[in-house]
């Protein structure tokens, strides 16, 4: 029986905020690609802050900090049908989590900034731990601060690579394309579980 769900944030709570806004914004963002992964790669293993990420990306495609700070606020868009669901199996007694790679300052602003932070229990973030996902060990980590085994737990990424990683560490998973699916896969698992 599952009493644990642990949600990815970024791409399923609100877009990827920063691939979004560096995509629209740099007209060959393929060959900037490398070096903006790079950079994200440093901040989710917490070795650069959230101002450094500005200023380094900033750099490398050219525009001011302000503009890449406004840029990215207007990518944040809250995925509302999401979270009114997420309540509802609070509602039910589930314990949830957010397990996200990335800078524990931004992930916990647009927590904080938007109202989110009741939805979780456990906020467990890449950039605090030194662990990335798919790092089996990342997964472990929200399972104990859950205090629920693998096999009572629900991961949901919307990374392919994630999800198999997480199915490699036991838990049942599912990709995350959109809330309607997700609802409807999610149910589904949970009927079979009774």
């Amino acid at each position: 029986m599952y009493k644990a769900v642990i949600f990815d944030f970024f791409g399923v709570f609100c877009p990827d905020i920063t691939l979004n806004w560096f995509q629209k914004t740099v007209p060959d963002y393929e060959a900037k690609l490398p070096e903006f992964q790079a950079i994200c790669t440093r901040s989710d293993y917490g070795t650069l802050s959230k101002a450094d990420f500005y200023k380094e990306v900033s750099a490398l495609v050219g525009v001011s900090v302000g503009e890449m700070e406004e840029g990215v606020e207007a990518e944040t868009i809250i995925n509302t049908p999401l979270v009114n669901y997420v309540e509802e199996l609070r509602q039910k007694g589930y314990k949830t989590a957010c397990l996200s790679n990335g800078t524990h300052e931004w992930t916990l602003a647009v927590i904080n900034n938007h109202g989110l932070a009741h939805l979780f229990d456990e906020v467990v973030l890449s950039s605090e731990l030194g662990i990335v996902k798919p790092s089996p060990e990342i997964y472990s980590h929200a399972l104990e601060k859950l205090h629920a085994t693998a096999s009572e737990a629900i991961f949901i990424d919307d990374r392919k690579v994630n999800v198999k990683a997480a199915e490699a560490c036991g838990i049942r998973s599912l990709v995350f394309s959109n809330t309607e699916t997700f609802i409807n896969e999610f149910e589904q698992l949970v009927a079979a579980a009774k």
